[in-house]
């Protein structure tokens, strides 16, 4: 009897979450797509692959609003259950409202565990498309800065060509070099270009490279490979000046963004920023959010479940749903708070990603003892 019960229960919002998660699915894809139709005015890309590009955009917005959507789900299975007189049956068949709640608390567990552990991947995977086909099509540079491992590689460009410059190390800000090398291409992508300098420092709108040997492919059709005749060949400079539009801000905000990588990735990306001396604050606060996944989607079962299991024959069951939806909304309000002081550093990392899911789990509790057992 109890376990046809866990399972009826189970079961019901299994089915109202998947439901729910397709409707917000299918919501966010429309309105994805009339955004990048109204993106795409010249026209580079097809309805197909605006379609498809909304596709691959989707999972990326849904698996950060997914915890909105368990907490709808919790609140319309135990509407439902209300409704139609179930839960009071139940109770006066001597079953508390712990034991009612326990299975969609499971189910949600298990669902917070699967968005991380799966859903999060695929989502990586799909951004990572996506960027790549914006820009193809809209001509949006989605990265400049890449961390190979050895060194670092940065990009720049105009309509005249690109410039990628690499270095062997770089100081906490990006924005001095060393040991760098710089690869300069026409229009046409023809390297035009070589210059190796012992340092370079980024100052306003402008490389500022300090003992420099450059190298004019046009001059000469290719390096020759002896290092001493390469470096014969090489015109000596102390300091020399090339044009660029990176700032030190366009530089952080270049790193690969913590949405784009996989959870089970991210933990080796995360030591390759600190081995390269860089902050990462923000890849370690997202890798915490995912992992306390689980629990926030418990938090959202508890509260919804603490909003709708009035009988409907005691009337408010529209601010009961009001006054869900506005819990909801405060609890993201205050995460989001959390996030951005855990990624400025502000808040040690584990506070500010564990702190907002465990106060929502406790103060769902006390609300549910409040209103169940006065």
């Amino acid at each position: 009897m109890r376990a046809t019960l866990w399972f009826y229960i189970a079961r019901r919002f299994l089915t109202i979450a998947i439901a729910t998660f397709l409707a917000v699915f299918t919501l966010v894809i429309i309105v994805d797509l009339v955004e990048l139709m109204r993106a795409n005015r010249r026209g580079g890309a097809g309805f197909a692959d605006l379609l498809g590009m909304a596709i691959l955009h989707a999972p990326s917005i849904t698996i950060t609003a997914a915890p909105f959507t368990v907490l709808l789900a919790s609140m319309t299975c135990f509407a439902i259950l209300a409704r139609r007189s179930e839960l009071v049956i139940t109770r006066a068949a001597g079953v508390s409202v712990w034991r009612l709640i326990s299975p969609a608390v499971v189910v949600g567990a298990l669902l917070g565990v699967m968005a991380f552990a799966v859903y999060n991947p695929i989502a990586s995977a799909f951004t990572a498309r996506f960027d790549t086909l914006q820009e193809r099509f809209f001509d949006r540079t989605t990265s400049r800065l890449a961390l190979p491992g050895k060194g670092i590689w940065l990009r720049q460009g105009d309509e005249d060509g690109q410039t990628v410059i690499r270095a062997q190390r770089a100081s906490s800000k990006i924005d001095r070099l060393w040991d760098v090398s710089i690869f300069q291409f026409d229009a046409e992508d023809r390297l035009f270009r070589r210059i190796a300098a012992r340092s370079a420092v980024l100052g306003d709108q402008t490389w500022r490279l300090n003992g420099v040997m450059r190298w004019d492919l046009s001059e000469t059709a290719a390096i020759d490979t002896d290092a001493a005749l390469a470096e014969a060949s090489a015109t000596r400079l102390d300091h020399m000046d090339i044009p660029t539009d990176l700032t030190v801000e366009h530089i952080h905000d270049s790193f690969a963004t913590p949405e784009s990588i996989s959870f089970w990735k991210l933990p080796g990306f995360i030591k390759l920023l600190e081995e390269s001396g860089f902050s990462s604050n923000r890849h370690k606060m997202h890798w915490y959010a995912l992992v306390s996944a689980p629990i926030v989607y418990v938090a959202m079962v508890l509260i919804g479940a603490a909003f709708s299991m009035r009988h409907a024959r005691f009337g408010g069951l529209g601010f009961m749903a009001l006054g869900c939806v506005m819990a909801g909304f405060g609890y993201f309000f205050l995460s989001d708070i959390a996030n951005a002081l855990g990624a400025s550093g502000s808040v040690p990392v584990l506070v500010a990603a564990w702190a907002p899911p465990m106060s929502a789990v406790l103060l769902a509790l006390g609300l549910l003892l409040h209103l169940e057992d006065g």
